[in-house]
């Protein structure tokens, strides 16, 4: 035994021990950081597992991947054979079973309580003799993975989801949920939102986001019916505490949700790749319909704005009727444009425009996977490092 096998069955046991209960509802052995050529197919988990006397089938083995097929280094594997299951219902009827109960009770440890636990132990060792160093493993119950085969899924649908939410109508229909544990689907999310808003929302109708390696992010992007809607979630869920697993109440801890509106989706063929023009521009939005590109010009440089570039577009406004004028301001280097974002703060207090509405963001392209004549890569994470600095207000 090194430090590696301690620090795996940490990893194993960490998230458990301080529930036993857990131990006899596991459903599934989760594996994350598996190399590429571990996951070219089931077969090389099966094998993989095989050497650590697990005997498996393809159909037990679930791996999560991207659209174009490349996998993303984690493995759900059902183990509900490997892992005993308890009975806790206790009846009385007969005389035998109290007999037998009693008889049981009396002697715990020569039951099959050791039998088993000595069992997951072997299964621990096994695993963890065997998988890669950079490797670890969790057991998981039925809500966790059933909570994984979605993420797959909803992974897999993000790019259409994403078309979804960037449709001009639905500029000022979504609102975005921050804290929502990774114990949090799309149906748990729309009950939350329902209890303390009095809002059904569809969970198709809910998105989350997704970090490079396949987790699911704690943020949530959700289209309601109606700019009503917005405003009655934006104002009710607030600091709204939720159980960080869901499965158990309030057993282990809390995590608290907050809305807003801080991002905003727009998608259009003239609007292609505008963002990679430059990392130097900002999104401004809420003008008259009736402004065009020089008078915005001119607007601008009479607040000392002096943009580069100026790209104007026309969405709906909340009024169906009208039409509204949006922007993409370009600067020469990010210093101006993160003065220009705190003159449009300083601005958008002093037109008491409402906090929940949106006046300016920093555009980027959404975080998704992109396919190349060089193989699958995600979207550039540096191309926005410099806003990571901090903003003089």
């Amino acid at each position: 035994m090194n430090r590696h096998f301690y620090r795996h069955l940490s990893n194993l046991t960490r998230k458990h021990d301080f529930l036993k209960i857990n131990q006899l509802r596991q459903r599934g052995l989760l594996l994350y950081n598996l190399p590429p050529e571990t996951l070219d197919s089931n077969d090389s988990v099966v094998k993989l597992l095989s050497k650590c006397n697990i005997n498996i089938c393809n159909d037990d083995v679930h791996i999560m991947r991207t659209r174009f097929g490349f996998p993303l280094g984690k493995a759900l594997i059902l183990i509900d054979r490997l892992t005993p299951n308890y009975d806790f219902k206790f009846d009385d009827t007969t005389a035998n079973d109290s007999s037998n109960s009693s008889e049981n009770l009396s002697h715990p440890s020569k039951n099959s309580d050791s039998t088993n636990a000595s069992s997951i132990r072997l299964v621990y060792n096994s695993i963890l003799d065997n998988l890669p160093k950079e490797s670890s493993a969790y057991l998981c119950d039925e809500h966790e993975v059933s909570c994984f085969v979605e993420q797959c899924e909803r992974l897999l649908t993000l790019p259409h989801d994403l078309r979804r939410l960037s449709n001009p109508e639905l500029l000022h229909r979504v609102v975005t949920v921050t804290g929502a544990p990774r114990s949090y689907g799309r149906v748990e999310l729309s009950n939350v939102i329902y209890d303390n808003t009095r809002v059904k929302v569809d969970p198709k109708n809910i998105i989350f986001r997704f970090k490079a390696n396949g987790d699911q992010d704690s943020l949530a992007w959700v289209i309601c019916n109606s700019d009503k809607e917005v405003n009655t979630i934006i104002s009710k869920l607030q600091e709204v505490p939720i159980p960080r697993r869901y499965q158990y109440g309030n057993l282990m801890g809390a995590s608290f949700l907050y809305s807003s509106r801080s991002s905003f989706f727009l998608s259009h063929p003239s609007l292609d790749f505008i963002t990679n023009r430059s990392k130097y521009q900002i999104f401004t939005m809420g003008w008259h319909s009736d402004v065009d590109e020089s008078e915005l010009r001119t607007l601008t440089e009479s607040l000392k704005f002096y943009p580069k570039d100026i790209k104007v577009f026309k969405i709906n406004s909340k009024d169906p009727e009208k039409s509204e004028t949006c922007a993409f301001l370009e600067f020469d280097r990010m210093r101006n444009t993160k003065k220009v974002m705190t003159r449009l703060q300083m601005i958008k207090k002093r037109w008491k425009i409402p906090d929940h509405s949106g006046f300016y963001s920093y555009p980027r392209i959404a975080d998704v996977w992109w396919k190349s004549d060089n193989g699958c890569h995600y979207n550039d994470s540096h191309f926005n490092a410099d806003l990571d600095e901090p903003v003089e207000y």
